[in-house]
């Protein structure tokens, strides 16, 4: 599939557009509803029929106008002071991340992603404890290692999930920090792969075969979000999902 990526783009495939569309309606529903699991929904579903370097910097610059929507929503309950030590530190670690998704082999990068999507919903599933006292350097290294992750596999989320678990921050304020912190994050690391050459027109044509998904995705988040309240089902849905699409990505 990969090696006819380039003949996709000028006939206009219609099941590949409907594939990306569809990915990006799970996981933008699941995203609003839980607050977290766009890239890592998406990530490991896409690079079964794409080239990582594609989907990578295509998930991210699809994520731009959700994230926009879903931070106008939400923008009351953000803490300014967690998003700025989060998004400062993730910038350190987002060059590393670049330079490894753009020289190694497509292949070899999307079995890389489907092992590291089934470590990190292992990962998420860890048993956070008490939160810590001093929280302020943990928060920055846990931003560097979330840059890398977002420049390199498209995710930041796993380890900011597990730190504001860990730390009991309230629902509603952890849901819409993070969520915030993924637009950041997501931007500053497009410009980071824009910078070393894997942003290409190939990643621009794929977020438009995705956006009809995007805003289905959207749409449905608002909805359950306004009915739902009880999530730890969806939680699972997701983590479940990450694991199949992982191994999927591993194996095939």
């Amino acid at each position: 599939m990969n090696a006819h990526f380039g003949e996709l783009l000028i006939e206009f495939p219609i099941r590949e557009i409907c594939y990306a569309s569809g990915v990006f309606w799970i996981a933008g529903s699941l995203q609003g509803l839980t607050g977290f699991g766009f890239n890592l929904l998406s990530v490991p579903a896409l690079v079964l029929w794409f080239p990582a370097q594609v989907v990578v910097p295509g998930v991210l610059l699809s994520y731009l106008p959700l994230g926009i929507g879903q931070f106008v929503q939400l923008r009351r309950d953000v803490d300014g002071l967690i998003l700025g030590t989060i998004v400062g530190s993730a910038i350190v670690g987002m060059p590393l991340g670049a330079f490894l998704l753009r020289d190694t082999d497509a292949e070899v990068m999307k079995r890389a992603i489907g092992l590291a999507m089934v470590g990190l919903a292992i990962f998420l599933q860890v048993r956070p404890g008490r939160p810590f006292k001093y929280d302020a350097p943990t928060c920055v290294g846990v931003g560097m290692f979330s840059g890398f992750l977002s420049s390199s596999i498209g995710v930041s989320g796993p380890p900011l999930v597990l730190f504001g678990l860990k730390q009991r921050w309230p629902h509603a304020m952890m849901r819409a920090t993070l969520l915030t912190c993924f637009f950041c994050t997501s931007a500053l690391s497009l410009g980071v792969l824009w910078l070393v050459g894997v942003v290409t027109f190939e990643s621009v044509q794929f977020v438009l075969w995705g956006a009809p998904g995007l805003v289905l995705g959207f749409v449905t988040a608002t909805y359950l979000r306004a009915r739902v309240h009880h999530v730890a089902v969806f939680r699972w849905i997701s983590i479940g999902m990450v694991m199949a699409g992982g191994l999927a990505a591993a194996i095939f």
